[in-house]
């Protein structure tokens, strides 16, 4: 009879084996406890979709938000919103047993009204490069995929020492780096970007503003003169991983009046692809690499 029931029980699809918990403390510092790895995964941030195909998951995503491009399958996804503005209907409807949050990127109101829904979820954002190995493994231990994710997490951790071991100790190089043109944004030294500049060698003009994102006057910028000046390279026009040379560029033309500033003077402009760039995941290598690229040939002009 023993023989019997047992039988029933895996032809049905039963598991006797007890399921494995995981445990993981997210960037708020919240714990969450899951009875079992994440089967049904929403994630929240293009970023969080990188971060998630990279860690050996992309078969769990179900749901992710606009502009989550890349890799291509993640186009084939539904999609339940933006950042700033989700279909918590739709989330429900998919049925998610785990949802990717983007730590202050994601509205607060609408991060708020998921744990009206009762599914867990885990806030990510990898602040410095040095962090995205350490996501990368955490979302693999919420998955499952723990060797996946523990590969890709080593292969980061040794590009990111390789890029740093061949052009931090070179010669500095003074970096603008511009967000937008209106109102002109730039970088403190505390925003992921900067610890690209920093990998290449580069110095920031104006890493030691207190705002993450301040606002400036032309006159600052001008007064800063800055040996290179840096934009992203926005979507659709983004067509590749290197950095462009582009003083004609729209919203870098607006210096060219400014003959006297040495980037202007030099012709260093460039636009490096802003996907890579600007998303908190394993592609930022990428970035870097094409900022590394752009401060070398300003070290040519110096």
């Amino acid at each position: 009879m023993l023989k019997l029931i047992l039988f029933a029980l895996f032809a049905g699809g039963v598991a006797l084996a007890p399921t494995t918990t995981v445990r993981e403390i997210d960037d708020a510092g919240h714990s969450l406890q899951l009875a079992r790895p994440a089967r049904r995964v929403i994630s929240l941030a293009p970023s969080l979709t990188e971060l998630l195909y990279e860690a050996g998951g992309g078969d769990r995503l179900v749901g992710t938000v606009d502009y989550s491009d890349y890799p291509l399958q993640a186009l084939e996804v539904p999609r339940v919103g933006s950042n700033l503005k989700l279909d918590l209907e739709r989330i429900a409807a998919l049925r998610p047993d785990l949802i990717l949050v983007w730590f202050h990127g994601n509205a607060l109101r609408e991060v708020e009204q998921l744990a009206t829904l009762g599914i867990p979820s885990f806030l990510l954002e990898p602040r410095h490069i040095e962090n995205v190995p350490g996501a990368l493994e955490r979302i693999g231990r919420l998955l499952g995929t723990e060797n996946t994710a523990q590969a890709a997490a080593e292969r980061f951790r040794v590009r990111y020492a390789d890029l740093r071991a061949r052009y931090a100790a070179r010669p500095p190089v003074r970096v603008f780096y511009q967000i937008a043109a209106a109102p002109l944004l730039t970088i403190n030294d505390q925003q992921i970007i900067a610890d690209a500049i920093r990998a290449c060698g580069g110095r920031n003009v104006f890493g030691r503003e207190k705002a993450l994102v301040p606002q400036l006057s032309t006159e600052s910028v001008v007064a800063a003169d800055p040996d290179v000046i840096l934009a992203a390279r926005m979507a659709g026009k983004n067509t590749g991983s290197t950095a462009e040379h582009a003083p004609a560029e729209p919203s870098l033309k607006m210096w060219a009046r400014f003959s006297g500033m040495k980037a202007v003077r030099t012709g260093q402009l460039w636009l490096i692809p802003g996907d890579q760039i600007s998303r908190q995941g394993p592609r930022i290598l990428d970035g870097v690499e094409a900022v590394c690229g752009a401060l070398e040939e300003a070290r040519k002009r110096k």
